[in-house]
């Protein structure tokens, strides 16, 4: 079965992932560094999705679903998301994709 990406083109925070969806695929940990864990304690995934990204191998397709799963939710969830990436020491993702002007995320400016 191929799974096909659904992305919410009203979403502001949607083109940071068409972006960079490539990089994402191939670089986030979502199964392995609690990053489910910790955007599930912060309310921007359910128990259901975190199951369901959790679920899926190889790891590009659970990247892949949470991709999905994210170019639904809010631009302040968007920003918990990219907040969880520097919580769970993913911070060169957060670095790259966080750098992009998007209307409604506060902006991250690393030094």
């Amino acid at each position: 079965m191929k799974f096909y990406l659904d992305f919410d083109d009203r979403s502001s925070h949607t083109s940071v992932i068409r972006k960079h969806y490539v990089f994402l695929l191939e670089t986030l940990d979502v199964k392995f560094s609690g990053l489910l864990g910790q955007l599930y304690s912060e309310q921007v995934i359910s128990s259901v999705e975190r199951d369901d990204v959790s679920s899926e191998s190889p790891s590009f397709r659970a990247n892949e679903k949470l991709l999905s799963v994210l170019s639904h939710k809010s631009s302040s969830q968007f920003q918990l998301f990219l907040d969880a990436l520097n919580s769970c020491g993913q911070q060169h993702v957060g670095n790259i994709i966080g750098d992009l002007p998007v209307p409604g995320l506060k902006q991250n400016h690393s030094s």
